[in-house]
């Protein structure tokens, strides 16, 4: 990991988190530590491997127009420490989870006061450069509209300089970046002809190179149910002009059927999916779970009876006994009638629906 050019990390989304977390005698959320803590992991890991900056590539915050104080405190304290004491520059673009305005005004970009700790911040209809060993990073901060900001990255390709490398940071959807998803951003060939090296996108929680150079960041580490399957961690492009990802060591959302593997489940965010036949059944899997160190678990079983002699426009109700329950089963049985659904990213994305309908993410 020797001869890194600069650390990419984005999609940080610090929060006061509910499911899985306590909250200690000063105030931490122990899930805000743990983002915290992949944050100085990956920080520590550029500066060791000769980096000269880190990057964020926008959704610092999780609460679109509020922040906590106690996360605006920790994260800042952080921050500070990242740039005046590990000695790594700091270069942070607003995403839309950062903003209260619907495209990118400075005073409205809750990591605008990180500028007195010396951090960089770009949070303008403007793009700013910045040479980093000879590279001239771009960023262009978050536009609500897609066609304008194609419009301004076209403008900005005009005046690269092609004798040297030019990268490009940017948060918005790239569409491909996650299976599944329905194309609803900007096509990653869009991009191309323009003149930079790599197109390195935020705002989507999975890592993956869409195109040759078009590259979703990804998050820096899973924050609930919908980001299973997803790739989390921190990116290094490397002065040779190749890059790497890397994952941290913050537990990962997970779901399980039969699977017992240890190595899955220690450490991990998991929930269970099971049909069974009693109460009895499901309290003897979820401790097996428990007792083979899961940091979390939730369960989503469906008694065998609820699906016994029902239909499949009634099985679904036939016994709830919560909307969640309700919709899981739905799920599940919608998989049965069709198998090409991927039950686990159906109903992670209910679940993940669910959670901001009721306020707990």
């Amino acid at each position: 990991m020797n001869n890194v050019l600069y650390g990419l990390i984005s999609d940080t989304h610090y929060h006061i988190w509910d499911a899985f977390s306590k909250t200690s005698h000063d105030g931490m959320n122990s899930r805000l530590k743990i983002q915290l803590d992949a944050t100085k992991e990956a920080a520590i890991a550029a500066k060791n491997a000769g980096a000269k900056a880190l990057f964020h590539g926008g959704d610092v915050f999780h609460v679109r127009g509020s922040i906590a104080p106690t996360v605006l405190h920790y994260t800042s304290e952080l921050y500070d420490w990242i740039i005046n004491t590990l000695g790594l520059d700091m270069y942070i673009l607003a995403g839309n989870h950062d903003l209260e305005t619907n495209d990118s005004v400075f005073a409205a970009n809750a990591s605008a006061s990180f500028t007195k700790i010396g951090a960089h911040i770009v949070c303008s209809q403007t793009p700013q450069t910045f040479d980093i060993g000879g590279v001239k990073v771009h960023m262009v901060s978050w536009y609500n509209d897609h066609k304008s900001l194609l419009n301004t990255i076209k403008e900005l390709s005009k005046t690269l300089d092609p004798t040297v490398p030019n990268d490009l940071i940017i948060h918005t959807s790239i569409n491909k970046a996650i299976p599944g998803m329905p194309d609803v951003g900007m096509e990653a060939e869009e991009f191309k002809g323009l003149g930079f090296r790599y197109v390195l996108s935020g705002h989507y929680h999975n890592h993956k190179e869409v195109i040759p150079g078009v590259i979703s960041i990804g998050a820096l580490t899973h924050q609930n149910w919908g980001d299973i399957g997803t790739t989390a961690g921190y990116m290094f492009i490397h002065e040779d002009g190749k890059y790497s990802q890397h994952e941290t060591k913050a537990p990962k959302f997970i779901e399980i059927e039969e699977d017992m593997d240890e190595s899955l489940i220690k450490g991990n965010y998991v929930r269970i999916r099971a049909v069974i036949e009693a109460d009895e059944e499901g309290k003897k899997i979820e401790d097996m779970v428990r007792l083979l160190g899961a940091t979390g678990v939730t369960r989503n079983f469906t008694k065998r009876s609820s699906l016994i002699g029902a239909s499949t426009a009634t099985a679904g109700t036939a016994k709830i006994d919560s909307l969640k329950e309700s919709v899981s089963n739905y799920c599940l049985l919608l998989s049965k009638s069709d198998p090409s659904i991927d039950v686990t990213k159906l109903t992670a994305a209910c679940e993940d629906i669910l959670s901001h309908a009721e306020g707990k993410e």
